[in-house]
């Protein structure tokens, strides 16, 4: 356990971000340096000639709603950011996945965010090659989908996939393939990793408070190892 310390206090998001763009070593920026805004927001293409783009959206509140941070929020001008990138990726025919800290189902949850999660998600089902959102914050691995409105429309669903801390029990990280049918569908495969752990090192004691914690308060009921192939139309 460390000492306490009062000098201690949380970092703003520019001081946080500026710690990712001037570190003591590298690779600088891990995608921050893509955006010049105080906001977290950018793009990027994981493999070349590849049709896949990836919209990492920052929709954590602003830092002068302190006591609301345990909901999303996003401004009209990261909304016209987002409408953009989704705009973009749709003309040039890209399978599109955003990566989020908050889940759909919380943003603007008690109303104070200027989108809204409903308004959101109708602007979502408008784009047919956007076919996930993966996020976390609520420590749980869970996927689900959110079914077109339009049922001569099936290719306007897309999938939601939340995936737990790495503080938590079982301590996974997720990883996702997507592969073309033959069918001309789309297989998302979700699929929960175990980190090698050596016995007596900092990850074993880890370990063990994972599975206290998990005992004891019951943070994640729904926790487990959660592999899915899911099927996009």
């Amino acid at each position: 356990m460390l000492a306490a310390n009062y000098n201690r206090r949380p970092l703003s998001k520019k001081e946080w971000k500026n710690e990712f763009l001037n570190p003591s070593t590298g690779p600088v920026g891990l995608g921050l340096n893509l955006t010049s805004s105080i906001f977290g927001c950018y793009s990027f293409e994981p493999k070349e000639n590849l049709p896949i783009k990836v919209i990492v959206l920052d929709n954590t509140q602003k830092e002068e709603d302190f006591n609301l941070h345990q909901h999303g929020y996003i401004d009209n001008e990261r909304y016209e950011w987002l409408v953009a990138e989704l705009d973009k990726g749709q003309a040039e025919g890209k399978l599109m996945i955003i990566a989020a800290h908050i889940p759909l189902v919380i943003v603007g949850y008690v109303g104070h965010s200027p989108v809204s999660a409903a308004n959101l998600i109708a602007k979502l089902h408008e784009y047919p090659n956007f076919v996930l959102w993966i996020s976390g914050h609520i420590h749980r691995n869970k996927a689900y989908v959110f079914k077109s409105p339009d049922k001569a429309k099936p290719e306007l669903a897309f999938w939601h996939v939340e995936t737990s801390s790495l503080r938590d029990f079982p301590q996974q990280f997720r990883t996702f393939e997507i592969v073309r049918n033959s069918d001309n569908t789309i297989s998302i495969f979700a699929t929960n990793i175990d980190p090698v752990m050596k016995e007596g090192s900092l990850t074993a004691k880890s370990r063990s408070y994972a599975i206290a914690e998990h005992q004891i308060i019951k943070l994640a009921m729904d926790n487990g190892s959660y592999n899915a192939e899911l099927i996009q139309p």
